[in-house]
C-alpha cells in the first residue's frame, strides 16, 4: 500500500525560523560522539519538514536523501547582514523591522541585554529582539525604529523569524569581534571597566569606517561560539 507523507521543505534559509534553527543547535549539541548519524538526519527532517520521526522511515530512501541535500543547501547559504526586513509574527500581523540604525547611540540597558543573550543560543531570540524592533519612520535608505523597552517586548515574535536573518546579524558580530580581538588583549578587555570598553570599541570602531559595536560578554567564548557559523550545519547524506 501507498504510504502519502506531507513534507514542508525550505526552499531557502529564509523559509527556516531562528527557532527552528535553535532546535536544531539543540539537537547537534546533545549529539554524543557514538550517535547514529541518521539520528540527526531524522531530526532535522523532523524539525524543518514537520516529518515525525514514525513517519521518517516510511519515506523512499531517495526521496530522503534529496530532501537532506536540499536542507544543507539551504544551512549552508551565505548570510550577509540584512538591515531592514518583513515577517508574519505569531500573531498573524505582517510587520517591517529594522536593525538598530546607529549602535554607538544604543542605551546602557540595550548593551547589557544584548552583551547578555548574543553569545547563547538559547537566548539569540531575545538577542534578535534587541537589535531588531518595527520601524517607525523610512525615508529611502534611511529609517527610525520604535524605542527600546525590554527584549520581552518582542522575543516571542523574534522566535518566527528568518533564520538567515539572525545569522547574518550574528556572523557579523563574530567577524567585528575577531577584527577588535587582534587590537586588544582578552586580559586588556578583562581588566576594563564596562564604559571604559565601550569607549575603545567605539574609538577602534570610528577609525575604522565601522557604525557599529561589538556587544559580546567575552570574545574568546563568542569566537569559540560562532567559528562553526560561515559554515554552518552539514548533514551527511
Amino acid at each position: 500500500m501507498k504510504v502519502e507523507l506531507k513534507l514542508d521543505i525550505p526552499e531557502k534559509l529564509s523559509g527556516i525560523t531562528l527557532h527552528q534553527y535553535q532546535k536544531y543547535i539543540e539537537v547537534l549539541n546533545n549529539v554524543k560522539e557514538d550517535t547514529d548519524a541518521n539520528f540527526t538526519n531524522l531530526k532535522a527532517l523532523e524539525i524543518f519538514c514537520g516529518l515525525q520521526l514514525k513517519d521518517s522511515y516510511k519515506i523512499p530512501v531517495s526521496t530522503f536523501e534529496s530532501v537532506l541535500k536540499q536542507l544543507n543547501t539551504c544551512l549552508n547559504e551565505e548570510t550577509p547582514l540584512i538591515k531592514r526586513f518583513w515577517f508574519r509574527g505569531s500573531n498573524n500581523v505582517e510587520v517591517e523591522y529594522g536593525f538598530i540604525p546607529d549602535l554607538h547611540e544604543m542605551s546602557f540597558g540595550e548593551y547589557i541585554d544584548l552583551d547578555t543573550f548574543i553569545s547563547d543560543w538559547k537566548n539569540m531570540h531575545r538577542a534578535m529582539a534587541v537589535l531588531y524592533r518595527p520601524i517607525t519612520a523610512k525615508k529611502n535608505n534611511l529609517y527610525q525604529i520604535e524605542e527600546y523597552e525590554s527584549s520581552l517586548k518582542y522575543e516571542e515574535y523574534m522566535r518566527y523569524m528568518p533564520a538567515n536573518v539572525a545569522l547574518g546579524a550574528m556572523v557579523f558580530f563574530y567577524r567585528l569581534g575577531m577584527k577588535l580581538s587582534n587590537h586588544i588583549t582578552d586580559y586588556t578587555l578583562n581588566e576594563m571597566s564596562l564604559k571604559e570598553r565601550m569607549q575603545v570599541e567605539k574609538t577602534f570602531l570610528d577609525k575604522n569606517g565601522v557604525g557599529i559595536s561589538q556587544f559580546t560578554q567575552s570574545l574568546k567564548e563568542m569566537s569559540q561560539d560562532l567559528t562553526k557559523l560561515p559554515q554552518r550545519v552539514f548533514i551527511n547524506v
